[in-house]
């Protein structure tokens, strides 16, 4: 292969630098909606209400696309099968 047709192929996945604040907010939900629509999905998160156990309060509302929530279906289920 010629160093231009190497330099021309792109790699199926990019690699990018995250970066995780040390005070980085953690929540609890313990209600999950799933909604999937022309070109994207849509996920709802709540809890459930401690003193009314039949109400439940959607407090995020989180939309990927396509292409990301299959990403995060992969990544979840290869996460929960290795647990």
């Amino acid at each position: 292969m010629t160093e231009e047709a190497e330099q021309n192929q792109q790699p199926e996945t990019q690699k990018i630098q995250v970066h995780i604040p040390p005070d980085l907010d953690y929540l609890y939900r313990d209600v999950a909606n799933v909604f999937v629509g022309r070109g994207d999905v849509v996920l709802e998160l709540g809890n459930i209400h401690r003193s009314m156990p039949s109400n439940a309060t959607i407090s995020n509302r989180i939309v990927f696309s396509i292409a990301t929530a299959y990403e995060l279906h992969n990544r979840l289920g290869q996460a929960l099968a290795e647990a």
